[in-house]
């Protein structure tokens, strides 16, 4: 008795030991992971700046911007009442075009995704606009609203519209059938069944259509902006590139390029913030 009690108590005490172990060792490895891909990134970046500048100092044309260049005109350009004035332009009106496009797309995609006589009568229209180049219809849009703001705003709210309606309406559509028979089961009514199902459900969907809401919308800002020659950091970098001011214009790109990462990051830690057990099932 005394040997096969020894015997049943050895496996017992086996995953005790070896849990913490485990996670003992599985920290520096993860770290060491995330170092180690964190300094090739940073390579990389370094090779590219090297070769640029490189290649503006060999054999490519000196009024190119250079990275020493756009360095030297980046803090007298971003203090500048001009660029400041731009920016002004350009981002409020993408903050108020998105806020408008993502509210209009995720209603009209839920009920796109969940009624299905809605999405008989709309897909091929959602279809052909979200196929089609946005760039395409600003000399009309131009012509209907006039060189003005509203001009701007309109590209901006539907570039952003047609993401948030596409992917909120695939992500409704595919809720889980589990799911569809608990709140038959527990007969939720409509207003707990969106609330309480439909929206967390579909969350990671909706934040994946603004991700791309926000690229779509900051050039359809600045496509407007060099047609109607508006206010904007479109206009600020074309008129500093047309007068070979080509280093301040492209840190007025990089500001572009800056608020398209910012932006990704922020939905990113929305979902993360909103909807953690996505990123654990998808781990």
């Amino acid at each position: 008795m005394t040997d096969s009690a020894r015997l049943e108590a050895t496996p017992a005490a086996q995953p005790a030991s070896a849990e913490p172990h485990g996670l003992t060792t599985r920290s520096p490895i993860r770290t060491r992971s995330r170092l180690g891909a964190l300094g090739r990134k940073l390579g990389v970046a370094a090779g590219v700046v090297v070769l640029w500048e490189a290649s503006i100092r060999w054999w490519l044309p000196t009024y190119l911007p250079s990275p020493t260049g756009v360095l030297a005109a980046a803090v007298p350009t971003l203090t500048s009442a001009d660029f400041l004035g731009a920016l002004w332009q350009t981002l409020g009106a993408v903050v108020l075009g998105l806020v408008l496009g993502c509210a209009a797309g995720t209603a009209l995609g839920l009920t796109i995704g969940r009624i299905r006589w809605m999405k008989q009568l709309t897909a091929p229209y959602i279809s052909g606009l979200y196929a089609m180049p946005i760039l395409a219809i600003l000399p009309m849009v131009t012509i209907w609203l006039g060189y003005s703001g509203e001009a701007r705003l309109a590209v901006i709210g539907l570039s952003a519209f047609l993401p948030c309606v596409v992917s909120t309406a695939d992500g409704a559509r595919l809720l889980p059938r589990e799911l569809q028979e608990l709140t038959s089961v527990l007969r939720l009514s409509r207003r707990r069944f969106v609330a309480d199902v439909l929206l967390p459900s579909t969350l990671p969907f909706i934040i994946a259509g603004i991700q791309v809401a926000v690229g779509r919308a900051l050039v359809g800002a600045v496509a407007v902006e060099f047609l109607a020659s508006l206010n904007g950091l479109g206009t600020f970098i074309l008129t500093n590139t047309h007068s070979f001011q080509q280093n301040t214009a492209f840190v007025a790109v990089l500001v572009l390029a800056a608020f398209g990462v910012l932006a990704r990051v922020g939905t990113e830690a929305a979902l993360r913030w909103l909807a953690p057990w996505h990123l654990r099932a998808n781990r």
